[in-house]
């Protein structure tokens, strides 16, 4: 894959404290890149080097094959963004908001039409902005990046202050976009499953450190299954499991047992505990999803 944004050792001190700690990341053309971590991990920080809005302390940033520190107008030429919470001015409608954007990028008002039309707000173009929704706010900042006709969109926290619909159409329209615009996108949320259902790459950092970075579905596609059995001789159970080179964790709960097993071992873990006459209720197989894995990977 064509890499169209790198970070080489990049690292930012503030007062002393490491908030960027040599992050070496890689985000592809194409790619809609999920980059995580808790709060205070350093990800604001790191998207505002990326956009030159903060100097490194140490390393550098590659957009396009541009350093950033060197060339910033021509790195981000072709990036738009949306960065913490959307502002605009409530006493103005959105598209007069809009136009105040384009005369800065030198874009024709024919692209605030084409970016409104884009994100669903045509009709609602003449409303003044305080009398749009969070969610019409959240996509009215999304037209914004795309008025530059950027080939890389940041978008911080899309979704932040949505109810579970407004989710769902952002997600949807990220989909769309990316898609449709043949964009790039690095997202940052704190909702793993929206990550995990738009995302086809992600990277993970902590205290300013990267943890892990690859394909969404590959990270889930461990060695291992998990899977709950209801049963009522847990101890005897147990006493079985732990003889067996194919069960790596028992958990005991309260109506059975959690299992974490080698990939495809189940068939014979079941046989085992059926022939020793363990009278198994239920059997549930658990599907690990990404907020799992992070919570994993971060040990929290």
């Amino acid at each position: 894959m064509e890499p169209i944004i790198k970070t080489k050792d990049l690292s930012k001190k503030f007062r002393k404290q490491n908030v960027v700690n040599n992050l070496d990341i890689t985000v592809n053309k194409g790619d809609v890149y999920g980059f995580l971590g808790p709060n205070g991990a350093g990800k604001s920080t790191t998207i505002k080097m990326m956009l030159g809005l903060v100097a490194p302390t140490e390393g550098s940033v590659w957009i396009n094959g541009v350093d950033v520190s060197k060339d910033r107008e021509k790195a981000i030429s072709k990036i738009g963004a949306m960065v913490e919470f959307p502002s605009f001015y409530g006493n103005m409608t959105g598209y007069s908001n809009l136009v105040l954007y384009a005369n800065i990028y030198g874009q024709k008002k024919s692209r605030i039409d084409e970016v409104l039309e884009m994100v669903g707000l045509g009709k609602d173009q003449n409303k003044k902005v305080s009398q749009y929704s969070m969610g019409m706010k959240q996509r009215l900042a999304i037209a914004r990046a795309f008025i530059n006709h950027p080939e890389i969109v940041i978008l911080d926290e899309p979704t932040n202050g949505l109810d579970p619909q407004g989710c769902i159409e952002i997600r949807n329209l990220i989909q769309s976009l990316a898609e449709k615009e043949r964009v790039t996108f690095i997202l940052c949320s704190h909702i793993l499953s929206e990550v995990q259902a738009v995302c086809n790459r992600v990277g993970i950092i902590d205290k300013g450190a990267l943890l892990v970075e690859g394909n969404v579905q590959e990270l889930l596609d461990s060695d291992f299954d998990r899977y709950f059995i209801e049963i009522q001789d847990k101890n005897k159970a147990i006493g079985i499991l732990k003889t067996m080179n194919e069960v790596s964790e028992i958990d005991e709960e309260q109506k059975g047992l959690m299992l974490k097993v080698k990939k495809y071992s189940f068939e014979k873990i079941n046989k085992a505990l059926v022939m020793s006459d363990v009278s198994i209720k239920a059997v549930n197989k658990i599907e690990v999803n990404l907020e799992d894995y992070f919570l994993d990977v971060v040990g929290r």
